[in-house]
């Protein structure tokens, strides 16, 4: 998705979102003066953003180093969007199915911001579990949901993304190459599902296929997820038929029709 620029933006507010930003980010507490130097914002800005938003709950101030941190209720707002998107509420229960039959961790994701974003997740009972939560993002070229839902992208929209994102490398498997990350996007169009071979993360592997609507449109992704050793050729082509089997049904919920 594309931002748009706003036709009146609100300085004030812009840079608001701004500090808040910077705090998702981090990940971690930061006094006034890090975010100050951090945005380059004047320090008496920045004092009365934190202010404001201290007031109203979203972030939180911790009384003995005097650090900033994201408040509660961003996430009260955060999971309120997420209660009221259909798509995680439809798929939930064909999610805890997959992850039952497969023992596995199973994952629901959207496109947004040239990123993958975790809607919905759903545990194995496995002792050995993937480290991810709803709302975390992760890169598109190296992680099968991000290529399931960039295959199914119209051409042009698809090069677009491809050419403005970082095709960084996090493994030795991850595919850095424009041309061959192409190559691939067309075998998984072909093909109904995506791979990742250790490519986000060493030693895990991930099987992911797509979400259709009402109109045929991939909307979103479910995975499957796991250590290398429980996700391997013999037992893959399993795993890749419940998936396909699981999106169909979530499809089907959503008005696709196989005619589509």
């Amino acid at each position: 998705m594309v931002k748009a620029i706003p036709n009146y933006p609100i300085k004030v507010l812009s840079k608001a979102f701004a500090v808040l930003d910077v705090l998702l980010e981090q990940k971690s507490p930061m006094s006034m003066s890090e975010i100050s130097e951090k945005l380059n914002f004047y320090p008496s800005t920045v004092h009365r953003i934190l202010d404001t938003l201290k007031y109203g709950g979203y972030v939180e101030q911790n009384p003995n180093n005097l650090k900033y941190q994201l408040g509660l209720k961003l996430l009260e707002l955060g999971m309120a969007k997420i209660n009221q998107i259909d798509l995680v509420k439809e798929a939930r229960p064909f999610l805890k199915e997959l992850a039952k039959k497969c023992d596995e961790t199973v994952h629901l994701a959207i496109l947004e911001d040239n990123n993958v974003i975790y809607l919905a997740k759903e545990e194995s009972s496995q002792t050995i579990r993937m480290i991810s939560y709803v709302g975390k993002r992760a890169p598109l070229h190296c992680t099968g949901l991000g290529k399931v839902l960039l295959a199914y992208l119209p051409l042009r929209e698809r090069d677009r993304i491809i050419n403005k994102i970082d095709l960084f490398q996090l493994t030795n498997n991850t595919i850095t190459d424009i041309k061959r990350l192409e190559k691939e996007l067309n075998m998984i169009e072909e093909n109904g599902f995506a791979l990742d071979c250790e490519e986000n993360e060493k030693d895990v592997r991930c099987i992911a296929a797509p979400i259709k609507d009402y109109k045929g449109k991939v909307v979103a992704a479910v995975s499957i997820s796991g250590p290398s050793y429980r996700i391997n050729n013999e037992n893959e082509k399993h795993l890749i038929d419940e998936l396909i089997s699981t999106c169909h049904k979530i499809s089907v919920r959503l008005g696709f029709q196989s005619n589509n």
